[in-house]
C-alpha cells in the first residue's frame, strides 16, 4: 500500500534536484559538442557550427530524445547525458541538418512519424560518410527493415517508397496510432537520433527561405577550411541551387523544339502599351513528337498517368502529332495521338528486358525525322553507339545512376 501513496515532499525535492543536476550536466555536454564544432579546423565543422548557433537550445523533459522545429532545439536531459561525446556531436549535427534542409517545413499532410523516418533515411548516410557517429539505433537505407532502399534519395522520395502507415500497424512509441497525427509536442523518434516537428504558426511563413540563406552563409564560411565531404557538398548545392521541377524541364524541352512563326500582321499586344510594334506569334507548330515508353515493368500506372497528363498539358499549346512507341527489347506497340484527340492515355504492351536500340532503329524508318524524342524509362537499358540526329529527353523513373551517352536527363517524380 505504501507504494501506492504519492511521494512525500522530501521525495519531490529529491526528484527536482535530480532533474536540475541532469539539466546542468546536459547543458555542459551540449555546450562541449557545439564547442567542438566551433573550434574544429575542417570545413564540415565550420559549416555545422554556423548553423548550430542559430538554434535556441531548450531543455524539455517531455521530449523523447531531441527535436527541432527549425528555430529551437529541444532535448531530453536524460537522453543527452546517456550518450557518448561522439554520439552527442552526432545527434547535434543530425538535428542541424534537419533544419538546413527545412524538414520541419516540408511535411505537409504526411504522417509525422513516417515523415521523421524518411528524413532520417535521407540524412543519416551523409552524416556517417562525413565521419560523424550516431546512436546504434539510427535508421539507414540499405540496412535492416530498409535494406530494399538505396542511398541518396530525398525525404519525399523515401516517404513515397515507405508509404503511409498501414491500418494494422502497431502503436507508435508514444502510444498514438500511427494513422493519426502525432501530437506536435511529442513526435516519435524511431531512430533515436532526434526528430523534426512542425514549426509554430508564426515561424511557418518565410522560415524556409531563411534556411536556404543560412545554408549559403554556412557554406561560404566553410570554404576557408577546405572542401566539404562529397555527400554533404552535393546536398548543400541542391539546397542553395535547387534543381528545376521536372515539369518545367519537360515544358522547356518541348517548347525549345517548336517551330515558331511570327507575323507583323498580328503585332505582339504585350508591348503595344510601351509604344513598341513587334511581330506577334502567328502559330506554334511542334510537328511530330515521339514518346518511347519502357515497358519492362519499372514504369508503373501512376507514373504513366502523371507523365501523360503533363505531356498533354504542354502539347495542347502546339499543332502536333504524337507517336508513342511501347518497347522492351523490341517495339511491341505503336499509338498515334493529336492535340484534338482528347486526353492522352498511355497503354503499354510488352515486358521483359529493355533496349533502346529498337526505338532509334524505328525512327530511321520514318519518312521525316520527328521534332524530338522523349524516352520514359528507368535507364536500365542498352543505348545506340551513335547519337541520333534529333533532340532526346530521357524522362527517368527510379534511382538509376546511369548517365545516358547523349540527350538531356530529367527525373520524373509523382
Amino acid at each position: 500500500m505504501a507504494a501506492d501513496r504519492p511521494p512525500d515532499g522530501y521525495a519531490l525535492l529529491e526528484q527536482a534536484a535530480q532533474r536540475q543536476r541532469l539539466e546542468a550536466e546536459a547543458v555542459k555536454h551540449l555546450t562541449a559538442a557545439r564547442s567542438r564544432l566551433i573550434l574544429g579546423r575542417d570545413a564540415k565543422s565550420v559549416f555545422f557550427a554556423v548553423l548550430a548557433l542559430r538554434l535556441k537550445v531548450i531543455a524539455d523533459w517531455a521530449c523523447e530524445t531531441l527535436e527541432t522545429d527549425g528555430v529551437s532545439l529541444k532535448y531530453s536531459p536524460a537522453f543527452v547525458c546517456g550518450l557518448s561525446p561522439d554520439e552527442r556531436l552526432g545527434v547535434l549535427v543530425h538535428e542541424v541538418l534537419h533544419t538546413a534542409l527545412a524538414h520541419p517545413h516540408r511535411r505537409g499532410p504526411r504522417d509525422p512519424v513516417q515523415w521523421n523516418v524518411a528524413c532520417d533515411l535521407a540524412i543519416n548516410p551523409i552524416l556517417t560518410d562525413a565521419g560523424f557517429t550516431l546512436p546504434a539505433g539510427r535508421l539507414m537505407p540499405g540496412e535492416g527493415a530498409y535494406s530494399h532502399l538505396a542511398k541518396g534519395l530525398s525525404a519525399e522520395e523515401y516517404y513515397a517508397r515507405l508509404g503511409d502507415p498501414q491500418p494494422n500497424a502497431p502503436p507508435a512509441p508514444d502510444g498514438t496510432s500511427p494513422n493519426e497525427p502525432t501530437p506536435n509536442s511529442a513526435p516519435s523518434d524511431p531512430g533515436g537520433c532526434g526528430s523534426v516537428r512542425d514549426p509554430k504558426p508564426e515561424d511557418a511563413n518565410g522560415n524556409e527561405r531563411e534556411c536556404v540563406q543560412a545554408v549559403a552563409q554556412a557554406e561560404r564560411a566553410a570554404r576557408g577550411r577546405g572542401e566539404l565531404p562529397a555527400g554533404l557538398a552535393r546536398l548543400v548545392h541542391e539546397v542553395v541551387h535547387p534543381p528545376a521541377d521536372w515539369r518545367t524541364l519537360l515544358r522547356e524541352f518541348l517548347t525549345a523544339n517548336a517551330r515558331n512563326d511570327f507575323s507583323w500582321v498580328r503585332p505582339n499586344r504585350r508591348f503595344l502599351p510601351q509604344g513598341l510594334y513587334l511581330p506577334g506569334l502567328h502559330s506554334e507548330e511542334l510537328g511530330e513528337v515521339v514518346i518511347a515508353v519502357d515497358t519492362s515493368g519499372s514504369v508503373g500506372e501512376r507514373e504513366l498517368a502523371v507523365f501523360a497528363r503533363e505531356v498533354q498539358g504542354v502539347l495542347d499549346a502546339f499543332d502536333c502529332t504524337v507517336t508513342v512507341l511501347y518497347h522492351d527489347t523490341a517495339v511491341r506497340g505503336e499509338q498515334h495521338w493529336r492535340s484534338t484527340d482528347g486526353p492522352l492515355v498511355l497503354e503499354p504492351v510488352g515486358g521483359g528486358g529493355t533496349s533502346h536500340l529498337c526505338v532509334f532503329e524505328r525512327l530511321g524508318e520514318f519518312d521525316t525525322p520527328p521534332a524530338c524524342v522523349v524516352c520514359l524509362t528507368d535507364l536500365e537499358t542498352r543505348f545506340p553507339v551513335h547519337p541520333p540526329d534529333v533532340p532526346v529527353l530521357w524522362a527517368v523513373v527510379g534511382d538509376s545512376a546511369v548517365q545516358p551517352p547523349f540527350g538531356q536527363l530529367v527525373r520524373i517524380g509523382t
